[in-house]
């Protein structure tokens, strides 16, 4: 039963993680915050109008002004600043319920939880995967010695992080104390050290420069001498689980669903907390923030720690700081297959902005200058996307480019401007933005302007060779109007107002990181069906993205091409058979399906085709409608506080239960039947005749990088997708991917 008065409750910190999860947990149990803390007015407002409270409900910047009017405190500030306002607020004699992790550095730590424990007050921490079923009962089973002697364990989790932000705190070092290992490792570490105790790390990898890295590789040697790999990515889908293997059997689990994946015989046997192999209920993270909090207060009421003690996330942060102190560079295998002779460069020190740099285009330009000597400005519009870009020493700035004051400032001091940047929500705020980017750089007489539009342009292609003097395509579409609209406006702005502007046009830009034309294919042909029209002999016009990114140099810089468009494609055609068998032999799966081009078009018609869409794959609906943030961000924040038969139902289309569905076929549209059925050959002449362009990679040496990108990308899930071992059958040694 809820406490009859509850503590006085301050939140310190209201970001993201406050106004879509906590907030609701302590709605659903009847804890109402007395104190909001944060030095964001936004933020604030934000977080109040969620809390209610009305007047009474104290808004402030420093916790030290109102410290009077609170009891404890939940603290969900930036990382670094766990250690400092956990030390004031246990001094002050304050219970404390720390969101992971407990403080950035072990020392900041150790005093916290000596301060508390000298005050006796509660230190809890935010560790909520300790709440999971199997979580405790992986916990049993192994102090049960139902494994024997563990020799080796495997962890693997990773997502393509596009979380909500409401700051730039866990992109920046001196916020967020780490990338990914500091975040998403807290919860994986804490999981891994509690089930097989202390750990000495043998050697860890990460992908940062300067900055927070997105991927890291954790080799680790148990007390009793087994070997483990943990591996955390924010850039890719990962499994998400963890195996371990013992001379008496083994186990794979998933890390924040409750199930077990595969096991041996004597372990399908074992019971504990009342659950087996495949009993577990569903918990949702909802439910597991509510227990934590509900055990924070219930700590507080009664005087005795119940639930995770803050002592319990001390040793996470031991192990990431042991990582830290020893870090070597992660070797990306595609970077080392890369053909090396004379590349396009601008001169060290050269200021460029680039707008679309959490794209892949832009963000792999934004590497190369970087590699260069460029001094790199990105403008992003969602930070959230941003945790490739934060791993460079690159300036972020979050940037509205309909703003035209801001953009303006963006740009003060920018000799160089690549504009990369596309919103598929709004024609007209493409159109605003880059009419905005233009002004500020004809004000600033920026030495070049280099748009990134597409060969789209001129969609539907007609047979034949493809230049620049093709007749522009449908305007009914469209991405292709909106794109023609934007390179109007900056040949315009070359005509009559002496912009320095050029024009790039890409074809089918594939290589690593590529969302269209890398990673949807190999997942469509990971977890379903692709059909190609006839023989798939239609070309596809690849281009690797690394001569994108030189054409886009030297645009950048060659006199002629002010005022010029230049399509830019590979060395040869390919076409769209090869290119999808090429990913199916890189991803060693079968290849597409090919159908007459006339039985497509006849079944792909109509609300026939429509309504087998959907009863396809039902996560469409929601899938396609949280593409936009304002939708996300509203699902977010309101799933909680749906009724149980509406959330079920969202979760499961939205969701879903957290695996991939399969099976799917990838039946092509009308737009994209055209698409794989054109003959139209990309002739990039103009490009090599005035901008000397002359790409590296032929379609053999970019599938050959791109492939490893795939086995570093998709290998774990390939190698989860295989038939799995009978549960009797004796433990295998699980692989172990490097990189």
């Amino acid at each position: 039963m809820p406490d009859a008065k509850p503590p006085r409750l301050a939140i310190i910190g209201c970001g993201a993680v406050v106004q879509h999860h906590l907030l609701p947990a302590l709605r659903r149990i009847g804890w109402r915050p007395d104190v909001l803390v944060d030095p964001s007015e936004r933020n604030l407002a934000a977080t109040a109008a969620i809390a209610g409270g009305g007047k009474s409900l104290v808004r402030t910047a420093d916790w030290t002004h109102v410290a009077h009017a609170f009891d404890a405190a939940i603290v969900a500030a930036p990382h670094t600043l766990h250690g400092p306002i956990g030390k004031a607020l246990v001094a002050a004699g304050k219970h404390v319920f720390m969101e992971k992790p407990l403080a950035t550095s072990a020392a900041d730590a150790r005093l916290m939880l000596e301060a508390a424990d000298s005050a006796g007050t509660i230190l809890s921490v935010g560790l909520l995967r300790r709440y999971l079923h199997v979580t405790r009962w992986m916990k049993a089973l192994l102090e049960a010695g139902v494994l024997g002697t563990i020799h080796r364990f495997e962890a693997r989790e990773g997502f393509v992080f596009n979380w909500a932000t409401s700051t730039d705190g866990l992109l920046k070092p001196g916020l967020a104390g780490g990338g990914v290992l500091m975040d998403t490792g807290a919860h994986t570490l804490d999981e891994i050290l509690w089930w097989l105790g202390p750990a000495r790390i043998l050697r860890y990898r990460d992908d940062a420069l300067t900055g927070v890295e997105a991927d890291c590789l954790i080799e680790l040697e148990l007390a009793a001498g087994g070997q483990g790999l943990i591996e955390l990515s924010r850039s890719r889908e990962l499994p998400n689980t963890c195996r371990i293997e013992g001379t008496n059997g083994f186990v794979e689990v998933h890390l924040y669903r409750n199930e077990v994946l595969y096991c041996s015989e004597n372990v399908r046997a074992f019971k504990a907390h009342g659950f087996g192999v495949g009993s577990f209920p569903e918990q949702r993270f909802p439910e597991l923030f509510g227990a934590e909090l509900a055990d924070f207060r219930k700590s507080i009421g009664s005087g005795r720690q119940l639930g995770v003690a803050g002592v319990e996330g001390l040793r996470s942060i031991e192990t990431i700081e042991a990582c830290y102190a020893r870090r070597e560079p992660l070797d990306l295998p595609w970077d080392a297959a890369a053909p090396q002779p004379d590349e396009p460069v601008v001169a060290r020190g050269t200021k460029v902005a680039i707008t679309g740099a959490t794209g892949f285009i832009g963000g792999r330009l934004a590497e190369r200058l970087l590699e260069q000597g460029a001094e790199v400005r990105c403008l992003v519009r969602s930070i959230g996307t941003a945790v490739r870009l934060a791993r460079l020493p690159v300036e972020i700035r979050k940037v509205d480019l309909a703003d035209a004051a801001a953009v303006t400032e963006a740009l003060d001091g920018v000799e160089l401007v690549f504009h990369c940047a596309y919103d598929p929500r709004s024609a007209a705020q493409n159109l605003t933005g880059t009419r905005n980017l233009i002004d500020a750089c004809v004000a600033s007489k920026a030495r070049r302007f280099v748009y990134t539009s597409t060969f789209s342009v001129y969609e539907p292609f007609p047979d034949g060779p493809l230049t620049e003097e093709t007749r522009d395509g449908d305007k009914s579409w469209v991405y292709t109007r909106t794109k023609l609209e934007l390179e109007q406006a900056v040949l315009d702005a070359v005509r009559t107002r002496g912009l320095q502007g050029t024009i790039v046009q890409p074809t089918i830009v594939y290589g690593p990181f590529s969302r269209p034309w890398t990673i949807a294919p190999a997942e469509m042909l990971l977890y379903g069906t692709v059909i190609l029209p006839d023989r798939g002999e239609g070309l596809c016009n690849a281009v690797h993205v690394d001569d994108v990114v030189d054409a886009m140099i030297l645009a950048a810089q060659r006199p002629e091409a002010v005022g010029e468009r230049f399509v830019i494609s590979g060395p040869e055609p390919v076409t769209w058979g090869r290119f999808f068998e090429a990913f199916a032999s890189a991803l060693r799966i079968p290849g597409p399906v090919y159908r007459p081009a006339a039985d497509i078009a006849k079944e792909n018609s109509g609300l026939l085709h429509d309504i087998k869409l959907v009863a396809r794959n039902p996560k469409k609906i929601v899938q396609i409608a949280v593409r936009a943030p304002a939708v996300r961000s509203l699902l977010q924040a309101g799933l909680d506080a749906l009724p149980k038969p509406a959330y079920d139902l969202v979760s499961r289309l939205y969701f879903g239960d957290g695996s991939r569905p399969t099976g799917l076929v990838h039946l092509p549209d009308p737009q994209l039947l055209r698409l794989y059925a054109a003959k139209a050959s990309v002739d990039s002449g103009k490009a090599r005749r005035l901008l000397g362009y002359a790409p590296r990679y032929d379609f053999g040496k970019g599938m050959a990088a791109t492939a490893l990108y795939l086995e570093w990308a998709f290998g774990a899930q390939r190698r989860a997708r295989l038939p799995a071992a009978p549960a009797s059958a004796p433990p295998q040694p699980a692989a172990m991917a490097a990189e």
